[in-house]
Order: structure tokens, then C-alpha cells, then sequence
């Protein structure tokens, strides 16, 4: 087949350089989320009972479709177990044991204290019992957070992933220490003393919904005039109640040691153990002599440059580079897994085989109090949602007829500030609790929309129609069941403080301030950002953080006399980035890939943060070209600080006009699938034909799928936990709109089906 139109603009642009400003990368909430477990659980099809009745369920998987960590030993060595089912296979967990501090080594003294890490591999194909028969370098893949679980998200996302770079590599999901099944946990709600008679962590679950929804009133930072003290007077009680958990294991404690670096150190572990598994087994092979793996900069742009390149990429062939991978890491990682892979780059340059960071983070100002000026680019995605609207024009619940893009901004005005002057009552039927709507709740979920405006852009439109109409905003909401914790629950995982422990604990610069200082960050932040009160609100989380790590930040700033010169690698880095990022911007991404020798950048021409986004055959073929057969794009041609030629590729898809996820529901038979929208706003497996390939198409579904998966992961942890109108995010990737017509020949009000009846969206 030849190359498409789409294949052609995978070309170099010359980019004009932004404004100069500082940079950041996306915090998320304190709580991990329960919903996530909800999302796992439904985006692939697990049949237990199947498995139970031939036998090939173990003991420590329960019926629910969860998993036993505790009955999982812990080893310093690799010993898998067959635990999680996604798609047809069985999936593997272990328990690997590293030291807490890595000055304390464990063959030194059984007493020095311990991490368990737990990690899920999904096997390639061909995979037997023999440990020789897996890929010399596991695809190790961390989803961003920092507090983002490794292995829920490779239990659900394994089918997808290996659908998108090859089912040929062994993908391990690994949660960092601190976080979800990793033990010690950090966790600032641990109960010491208990006498409820409930289970310790079914007491401390309840604690944390009840201290979460008593700060819903507060709002935003300046929702009030006095909302910012009231916010500020929350982070330093949930700071000082994490340091008294903390104190309670004196020099052993996990939020002493739950830094940046020591992930990274934790990888290298993985690593190691990995090559002493593999070579356990019978067929193993002493690793290949490594050879010198930094193409030269005329071989670099002869092979990208030649005529059958891209044809080359698209091909179906999975086979991996001449140069060995083994006893090195090979790794994706999301948003702040950008930043631990480019720790670990910083830390063991020698030991990079494949690494790709997508949604960069900008290291420089990682380390800072607040990360200012992360919003730059928030804004002018938000004001994309106006014109795709008004193209998309009746598709778009918001529109109405004669509608100007102006029209339909200044309609979104007017529901924001009737919100901040009546805020709605929603009833929900199923649950007889009210729920409040504020202004401040929908800011909260239009800034997450940012993240994935393709998936987010039409139930967002639903979503403000039906604030205006004042009606149906049940359909939305997702209030807390507070009698469902009442009584001994099971959780595969259990929600943490993790994310505080590593961004906090990160800090070079300690954050100690006054309310004026707080009140005139704001100020500075508000100058540029219509969602500075979002940001502002988030970013307080850290104020006050008394618990000192271990091992202080890496150097990681700007400052002149810090500057090092480039970091040269073994095998170059690979940066992807979006062209608007709403809180990891294009020139982190462009800053970050000149720190790193050779290293290239994919800049995707879509908005939304990391390139999952949106899909892009022309960026799957990329990641696909680097991790199977070691090829980069050009490398960059900087004639400034963030200005020269960089390879971009196109987005295939925009808001009401998206390729839909090919889920399968996780409560039906194995071959039923979702009956997805058939009313002109997706792109059709036919429709797609036409310009790409079978094996093409099929990556593509399954980015949609994983873009589905990857944006409900980002909107639990951007949103609180427990904020009941996160489910309209939730539910966007999945909801079946296939009866909404709405009649925009009026004022929109009629909002109806053919038979007259209202839509239903479950």
C-alpha cells in the first residue's frame, strides 16, 4: 500500500519559539481514586468463572476478579504467579523485594528495611514456562501520577499496549513504592489504635471519605474571600497527619524514601532481576556483545530520509534492533513518568536501552515550590471547545441554531455565573442524597477536559446543556454509598498518599508560606490563566511539608552554575509531546530533549496532554519504529532556545469526529461488544480503510482504547475521588449516544429521540 496523505506529513517543521516563560508538569489529587478500579474491570473482558472451572485460576485470584496480594511472598528474586485475566490470557504478578534505602543494602543486615514492589507481566506471544523464552528487555510502562498504579493499569491495559507497539514484547506494570499494592504504603490515613470493629483499612477508607467531603464546601481558591486560608489550613492538617504517621517508624519510614530517585533505583532492580530470572532458564544465551549504539548524525538523517522509510515503519514486522537490549531499560512513560525516566537516564545513562517519555516534564521546575506558568496553553485549548462546537453545529448539545463561535462562549459565561450565583440541587433517584453543584465543581471538571478534548468535548457540551436547562443533571452524578464502606471490603488496591509523598518529598525548595505569599502566587497565575483557581488549588498540597527525604532532589534546575553539559545515553531517548499541552507544555518537552545526547522529539499536532490524547498513525509508527526496530526520527535542528526543525506528525481525529474505543463490557459474554455510535460523528472502520491498512486500523482502535482507559485514569486522580460530577468524564469515552438528536430548529430545548421519548444514558 502506498504511503497516504497522512504518511507525507510526517515531516520536520520549523516551529516558532514560545513565549519565555516557566514551565511544570500536572499534579494530581491526593486520593486514588476507587474509580479506577471500576475502569479496569469494565475495559476488559475477564471471564473467572471459566477460568476457575478449568482449574487455571489460582487460590490468591478471588471471584471478584481481584487479586490477593498479600498471599503473593514476597522475593528478592523474580517468582511470578498467575493472578489478573485480560483478554484470554493470564496475566502474571510478583512481589520483588528491594531495599527501603539504598544505602542500607539487604545482604548486609536482615534488619535493614524493606519494599516490596508489586509488579503484573503481560507475556508477548509464544511465551512458555521457560524464563529463556521471554524477550531479553521487558517494556516496563509507569502511567504518570506521581501515586499512579503500574499494575492496575497493565491489568487493564495490557491487550491495548501490546496491540500498539507489538505483541512481541513482555510488558510489566509496577506500582512505585508507596503506592497501590506496594508495601510499606503511604499512607497518612493508617490507623495505629482501632475499635470499630472494622478492618483497619476499611476504617481508614472511611476516614478519608470523610475528611475529603468536608472540604467540598470550600471550593477553589477564590471561590470566597476566605477560601485560600481554609485551603491552606487543610494542606498544613493533612501535612502534619502524614509526618505523625511518619514518625511512627522513625528512620524506616516509606515517606522518607518514596522520592523520584529511588524509583528510579527500584527500575534498575527490576532490570537486574529480570536478566536473573531470564537466565534461569534453559534455553538462555549469554546477552550479545554490546556495540556502540548512537547512530551518527549522517546515518540518523540517511535512514529517516530515505524514500521507503515510512513504508518501512508501516510494516507489519515486529522484529527488534541488531543491538542488544539486555540488562537495560526499556520504558514508556506518561506525564510525571517522564520525569522518572528521565531520572533514571540521569542517574544510569549507560544502562538506557528503548526509553520514550511522553507529556514531558519539565525537571528544572519540578523541584520548585509551585510550578508556575503550567497553564499556559490551558486557555487556548479551553477556546477550541467554541469552534469545534460550532462546526460540529447540531451534534453539539450546546449549540443553537445560528449560532457564532462568540455565541456559544458567551452561553458557557452565562451558566457560570448563574452557578456562582445559585448553585443547582441534584437529587439523585438511586441514592436519596442531595448533591450540590457549584461553579466550583464545573471548573474543576472543564480543566480536566483539557486533558483529552476529543473524548471530553461532547459530554462536556451535554453536560452544560443540561446545567441550563436545569434538568436531568442526575444522569452525571456519582455521590458517594457510604453504607458500602460500613461492612469488610476487598479492594485489589487501596488508596494512598503517595502522590503527596513523592511530590513533596521531590522538592529541592520547600514550600512554607503565608496566605499573602499564597494569595500572590494566585495573583501571578491568574494573569495569564482563566483556570488559575484550579491550579492554584492543587498546587497548595505541599505547603507546609515537614517530612524530610533521605536522599535530596537531583540538581535538577536551571541555575548557570548547576547547568551540567548534556547527558549522553547509550541508546537516545525519544520525547513525545502534544502541540498544546494544557500542563505540560510543548518547550518542557523541547528544553528536556536537549539535556540528553541525540535524543529526539515527536511533536503531535493535537491538544490534550501526551500524545494518547489523540490518535496518530504517524505517531504510532514512531514508537513502534523505535522500540521494534531501534530507528529515531530526525534529530532536532535547534536555532534557539525553542525554535528550529523537529518532526511533527497529524492528529486523525478531533471532537465529534473520533474513533471510538472497541471495549468489550466486562459483565457480558466474551464476544459481545458495545453497539458504539452510528449517527455520522465517529470514524468508521470503513472510513478509515480507505487511507490506512488493516494492521493500521487495528493500531489505531486500540489507541482509541487506550486513550479511553489512559483519560479516566487522569480524571480520578485530577479530580477528588470522591467529587460527584467527575462521572460525566468517567463515562465520556463509553456513553451511548446513539438516540441523541437534538432539535437545534428552536431554542435546543427538544432533546429527543425519533419515538419522542428523552435519551438514556447509563
Amino acid at each position: 500500500m502506498a504511503p497516504s496523505e497522512k504518511d507525507r506529513q510526517c515531516t520536520p517543521t520549523v516551529r516558532p519559539a514560545p513565549r519565555n516563560r516557566i514551565w511544570g508538569c500536572r499534579p494530581s489529587t491526593l486520593l486514588l481514586s476507587l474509580a479506577f478500579v471500576w475502569i479496569v474491570r469494565y475495559s476488559v473482558t475477564i471471564n473467572w468463572h471459566a477460568l476457575r472451572s478449568t482449574g487455571d485460576l489460582p487460590a490468591h485470584v478471588p471471584d471478584d476478579g481481584g487479586i490477593h496480594w498479600d498471599k503473593i511472598e514476597p522475593h528478592e528474586k523474580l517468582q511470578w504467579h498467575p493472578c489478573f485475566s485480560a483478554a484470554a490470557y493470564l496475566l502474571r504478578c510478583a512481589r520483588l523485594t528491594v531495599p527501603m534505602d539504598y544505602h542500607r543494602p539487604l545482604n548486609e543486615s536482615a534488619d535493614h528495611p524493606k519494599v516490596y514492589i508489586a509488579l503484573v507481566l503481560a507475556p508477548g506471544q509464544g511465551r512458555t514456562d521457560d524464563p529463556a523464552s521471554y524477550a531479553e528487555s521487558p517494556l516496563l510502562v509507569n502511567p504518570g501520577g506521581p501515586g499512579g498504579s503500574g499494575t492496575m493499569f497493565v491489568a487493564a491495559a495490557a491487550p491495548m499496549l501490546a496491540g500498539i507497539v507489538g505483541r512481541n514484547h513482555d510488558i510489566i506494570g509496577f506500582d512505585p513504592r508507596g503506592v497501590g499494592a506496594t508495601l510499606p504504603k503511604a499512607d497518612c490515613f493508617e490507623v495505629s489504635e482501632n475499635w470499630s470493629g472494622v478492618d483497619d483499612r476499611n476504617t481508614a477508607l472511611m476516614n478519608r471519605l470523610a475528611w475529603s467531603l468536608s472540604g467540598h464546601d470550600v471550593g477553589l481558591v477564590n471561590s470566597s474571600n476566605v477560601a485560600i486560608g481554609k485551603i491552606d489550613v487543610r494542606s498544613r492538617a493533612a501535612a502534619q497527619q502524614c509526618k505523625n504517621v511518619s514518625d511512627r517508624y522513625g528512620n524506616n519510614s516509606i515517606f522518607q524514601y518514596a522520592n523520584t530517585a529511588n524509583g528510579a533505583r527500584d527500575m534498575l532492580s527490576i532490570v537486574h532481576a529480570w536478566d536473573e530470572w531470564r537466565s534461569t532458564g534453559h534455553d538462555a544465551k549469554p546477552a550479545k556483545p554490546t556495540k556502540p549504539t548512537k547512530p551518527t548524525e549522517s546515518a540518523r538523517h540517511a535512514e529517516v530520509k530515505m524514500p521507503s522509510h515510512l513504508q518501512e515503519m508501516n510494516s507489519a514486522s515486529e522484529s527488534t534492533s541488531a543491538v542488544t537490549t539486555q540488562g537495560k531499560l526499556v520504558y514508556w512513560g506518561f506525564s510525571y513518568g517522564t520525569l522518572l525516566g528521565a531520572t533514571f537516564a540521569a542517574m544510569f545513562p549507560d544502562k538506557v536501552g528503548r526509553v520514550i517519555l511522553d507529556g514531558v516534564v519539565d525537571a528544572d521546575h519540578y523541584v520548585e515550590p509551585v510550578w508556575m506558568d503550567s497553564l499556559l496553553d490551558a486557555d487556548k485549548i479551553w477556546d477550541s471547545f467554541f469552534s469545534y462546537c460550532h462546526e460540529a453545529g447540531p451534534r453539539c448539545a450546546l449549540y443553537r441554531l445560528g449560532d457564532s463561535s462568540t455565541d456559544i462562549k458567551n452561553r458557557h459565561s452565562e451558566i457560570m455565573a448563574s452557578l456562582d450565583k445559585e448553585p443547582r440541587i441534584v437529587l439523585h433517584p438511586q441514592v436519596n442524597l442531595p448533591v450540590i453543584l457549584t461553579a466550583s465543581d464545573i471548573k474543576m471538571v472543564l480543566f480536566q477536559s483539557l486533558y483529552s478534548p476529543i473524548v471530553s468535548y461532547p459530554a462536556i457540551a451535554d453536560l452544560l446543556n443540561m446545567i441550563l436547562k436545569n434538568r436531568d443533571l442526575h444522569r452525571f452524578t456519582m455521590p458517594p454509598t457510604l453504607p458500602a464502606y460500613c461492612r469488610n471490603i476487598s479492594l485489589p488496591i487501596w488508596p494512598d498518599d503517595a502522590q503527596r509523598a513523592v511530590m513533596c518529598g521531590d522538592k529541592r525548595y520547600t514550600m512554607n508560606e503565608t496566605l499573602p505569599e499564597l494569595q500572590k502566587r494566585f495573583e501571578d497565575l491568574a494573569s495569564y490563566s482563566s483556570f488559575a483557581d484550579v491550579w492554584m488549588s492543587l498546587m497548595m498540597g505541599c505547603n507546609s511539608w515537614d517530612i524530610e527525604a533521605k536522599d535530596p532532589p537531583m540538581r535538577w534546575d536551571d541555575h548557570p552554575a548547576h547547568r551540567p553539559a548534556p547527558i549522553e545515553t547509550d541508546f537516545p531517548l525519544l520525547f513525545l509531546s502534544s502541540h498544546l499541552d494544557p500542563v505540560t507544555p510543548l518547550h518542557a518537552a523541547l528544553k528536556m530533549t536537549r539535556k540528553f545526547v541525540n535524543a529526539s522529539i515527536v511533536e503531535q499536532q493535537s491538544s490534550g496532554h501526551c500524545s494518547v490524547s489523540c490518535t496518530s498513525i504517524c505517531t504510532i509508527k514512531h514508537i513502534r519504529a523505535y522500540l521494534n526496530q531501534g530507528k529515531l526520527p530526525p534529530a532536532p535542528d535547534f536555532t534557539g532556545p525553542d525554535e528550529g526543525t523537529w518532526t511533527t506528525c497529524d492528529c486523525d481525529e478531533k471532537p465529534w469526529k473520533q474513533i471510538r474505543p472497541q471495549y468489550h463490557r466486562g459483565h457480558s459474554t466474551a464476544d459481545e461488544k458495545l453497539d458504539w455510535l452510528d449517527n455520522g460523528d465517529e470514524l468508521k472502520v470503513e472510513e478509515l480503510l480507505r487511507e490506512h491498512s488493516e494492521d493500521e486500523v487495528e493500531w489505531l482502535q486500540n489507541w482509541s482504547s487506550f486513550r479511553a482507559l489512559m483519560f479516566g485514569k487522569f480524571s480520578n486522580e485530577q479530580l477528588d475521588g470522591y467529587q460527584a460530577f467527575r462521572n460525566i468524564l468517567l463515562q465520556a469515552p463509553f456513553r451511548d449516544l446513539r438516540h441523541r438528536d437534538t432539535d437545534t430548529g428552536t431554542d435546543g430545548e427538544c432533546e429527543c429521540k425519533a419515538d419522542g421519548t428523552e435519551p438514556r444514558l447509563e
